[in-house]
């Protein structure tokens, strides 16, 4: 999983894309690795009709990839959920989304057209509103502002404020409510990620090598059982480390 996330939020023709490239730039000249994931409600195409990869899908094929000495796709005819596309893109330094305007398991930027926008665009979890040039927002707010040429200053508040993606699954295990009342306690220093389950290495679930968080509970029951049947077997009354793997039918 990326070490920080963070969202760019906006509704449409915002502006939110600029925010991002901007973002991605500074933030890759300092060195950092970083990849992006984007939301649409739109019904756009993925591949280019007629072509070789597109027939393949047309054929049947769930998952396509085509590759190139420096560049590879990945054609994946499934919902992802945001936090299964990041674990799919690899370990990278910085992870910013565009869009997402319902998820509260990351810290946000918003990027409003107009004053009217704010409130309905906060969710507790922003660090920064950014005004693009053709934007209405009159900069009258309690947030830290910036217009869109003080992309290194955003970018110091992305690195001094983001946090990793939080699971989503409300398990209350880290002792707060929600994943979004811990991400504002992540913001404010009140919490440490790894009281997350996400982010503890001391038990830890695959299905289809893609991380599946696990609530406080099932947690432990899982836990349990798995380590009972084992201290039943010869050899496995003293386990310190398991590992167990194997193919669903």
């Amino acid at each position: 999983m990326p070490t920080h996330t963070i969202a760019v939020t906006g509704f449409k023709n915002s502006g939110k894309t600029r925010v991002v490239e901007a973002l991605t730039l500074e933030l890759t000249k300092r060195g950092f690795t970083v990849g992006t994931i984007k939301h649409t409600a739109d019904d756009i195409t993925f591949d280019t009709p007629g072509k070789d990869t597109a027939r393949h899908r047309e054929a049947g094929s769930r998952v396509t990839a085509i590759l190139q000495e420096d560049h590879a796709a990945l054609f994946l005819d499934q919902h992802l959920t945001l936090q299964q596309a990041a674990q799919k893109l690899g370990p990278v330094d910085y992870l910013i989304v565009e869009g997402f305007k319902s998820k509260d398991t990351q810290a946000r930027i918003i990027v409003p057209r107009e004053d009217s926008e704010l409130d309905t665009l906060r969710n507790g979890l922003e660090i920064a509103v950014v005004k693009v040039p053709e934007s209405r927002f009159s900069l009258e707010t309690d947030l830290p502002v910036f217009v869109l040429d003080e992309v290194s200053r955003l970018a110091d508040a992305v690195v001094a404020r983001a946090f990793p993606l939080l699971p989503g699954i409300d398990c209350h295990t880290c002792g707060y409510p929600d994943c979004k009342t811990m991400g504002a306690a992540l913001l404010t220093g009140e919490s440490e990620i790894t009281q997350c389950v996400g982010y503890r290495n001391d038990f830890i679930l695959k299905v289809n090598d893609v991380d599946v968080p696990l609530g406080g509970f099932t947690r432990t029951a899982l836990q349990n059982v798995v380590q009972g049947f084992i201290k039943s077997l010869k050899g496995g009354n003293d386990p310190h480390k398991i590992q167990l793997e194997f193919e669903a039918e």
